[in-house]
């Protein structure tokens, strides 16, 4: 009888971390985060402050549009998750002439989880773009493509031939 009831018992506790399991990969589903994306390119306390406005920004999937230089996007709702913030930036352009932009993304995945409220703060160290100064890691072609897709009214050159944008040429 004792060996009955333990498989009984073992067996309950299964199906209760089973249906607990259930129950919070269902509830990181769904949810909400508020986020911000703060252009921090006039960071006083690196060595360089490079000249980028932020002329398009989107962060899952949610635009966050056109972010001056120390200035911070409206807040937005996202779904929580982890991604790129993927950007169309503007040297020395607060206009943002197509002619002055090129295609960037945050170095770092960025996460967020629900109920979280967050600024994402875009400088030099986390950034990463076509044809990148030493120091700068170069954009991966997964989300160099990603953002050709998001904004192709720039005619962005195809990441074989990045290099050849015309903002690297200057």
């Amino acid at each position: 009888m004792n060996r009955t009831m333990s498989k009984q018992a073992a067996g309950l506790c299964v199906a209760c971390l089973f249906a607990l399991g259930a129950l919070a990969c269902e509830s990181d589903e769904g949810g909400t985060a508020l986020v911000t994306l703060h252009n921090d390119f006039d960071n006083p306390a690196l060595d360089f402050q490079p000249r980028w406005t932020i002329c398009e920004s989107s962060y899952l999937g949610v635009e966050f549009g056109h972010v001056d230089i120390g200035e911070t996007s409206a807040e937005q709702e996202v779904t929580p998750g982890l991604d790129n913030v993927l950007m169309v930036a503007a040297w020395d352009d607060p206009t943002c002439a197509p002619k002055n932009c090129l295609p960037i993304a945050s170095r770092n995945e960025e996460e967020v989880v629900d109920g979280q409220t967050r600024t994402i703060s875009i400088n030099l160290p986390n950034h990463q773009g076509p044809c990148p100064p030493e120091g700068v890691q170069p954009i991966p072609q997964r989300l160099y493509d990603r953002i050709l897709e998001l904004w192709p009214e720039y005619g962005f050159k195809t990441y074989d031939q990045k290099t050849e944008n015309t903002q690297c040429l200057d």
